[in-house]
């Protein structure tokens, strides 16, 4: 079980942690068995993925052209989810089932094996970010998450049935129950992923552990970017672009979501840094 940090973004003050973020690598052995018999609820989530990616497509036809509009509209709201719910979302998968093993393959078993791991492994770039700056990151994420997906699980709770009457009015779909809905279980998977991830980094279940090819990708985004000089803010480097990111997800055979999820983190990243900046200009 592997969970891929990548740096988006990195200041010249050493200090200053950079924006990170995660990634999960699918393990083999998992693989196949959530291939052999997925479970219902995984059945669900594919279902209405599948509905939604049919949505956004050209040849599309719907009363009014409702379908497209929806999508393009729900697109544009989830690229203002802040990736770190992505990040979440994206290794509530591999924290959220295992923490148990885990315990108990580090308490009663001597010799690790790999059908009893002992730790979630964490990769990174070791010539673009420390393992300091990483375990920093990953704690600030869990501990400053958890309250935040909470208390918005709450909110979107309290909407669901106040929305629910909408659903009497014919023909058009209560687009805002759905909605609600979907907030309400993103909120809890990444909710629940804070307070895996803060169990395993206070049982010292998380291992860092540099990786050479994923170095190699960010050298040759490196290279790239110094033959196409681009102008960055001032004091800040940044590191992928899409074909970088393309490259990352094909060579850690991660999903298409994975893709969307690095670019939506890398938009953020940028913008963020960008109204710092504004921020510091004004003051």
């Amino acid at each position: 079980m592997n969970i891929i940090a990548v740096p988006l973004a990195r200041h010249a003050n050493p200090a200053r942690l950079p924006y990170l973020t995660y990634l999960s690598q699918p393990v083999a052995a998992a693989a196949t068995k959530l291939s052999t018999k997925p479970s219902y609820a995984q059945r669900a989530i594919q279902y209405a993925s599948d509905m939604w990616t049919t949505w956004g497509r050209p040849e599309t036809t719907s009363l009014l052209d409702w379908k497209r509009r929806v999508h393009a509209l729900g697109e544009r709201i989830m690229d203002r989810i802040e990736y770190e719910e992505w990040a979440l979302k994206s290794i509530d998968q591999v924290l959220g089932p295992s923490i148990h093993a885990l315990l108990t393959s580090r308490l009663h078993l001597r010799e690790p094996r790999e059908e009893h791991p002992t730790h979630v492994a964490v990769l990174y770039p070791p010539s673009v970010v420390g393992r300091t700056s990483v375990m920093e990151s990953l704690r600030n994420m869990a501990h400053r998450r958890a309250p935040h997906h909470y208390r918005l699980l709450f909110y979107n709770m309290v909407a669901i049935p106040v929305t629910a009457p909408l659903f009497l009015i014919p023909v058009i779909p209560n687009v805002f129950t759905y909605y609600f809905m979907w907030r309400a279980w993103s909120h809890w998977r990444a909710y629940v992923a804070s307070k895996s991830l803060e169990s395993l980094l206070q049982y010292g279940l998380v291992e860092c552990k540099p990786d050479d090819q994923l170095g190699a990708i960010y050298a040759e985004a490196k290279s790239h970017k110094s033959q196409h000089a681009q102008k960055q803010p001032s004091g800040w480097t940044f590191f992928l672009d899409q074909d970088d990111m393309a490259s990352l997800t094909h060579h850690y055979a991660l999903s298409a979501q994975a893709f969307v999820d690095l670019r939506r983190a890398s938009q953020q990243a940028i913008y963020d840094i960008m109204r710092q900046r504004r921020q510091q200009r004004a003051s």
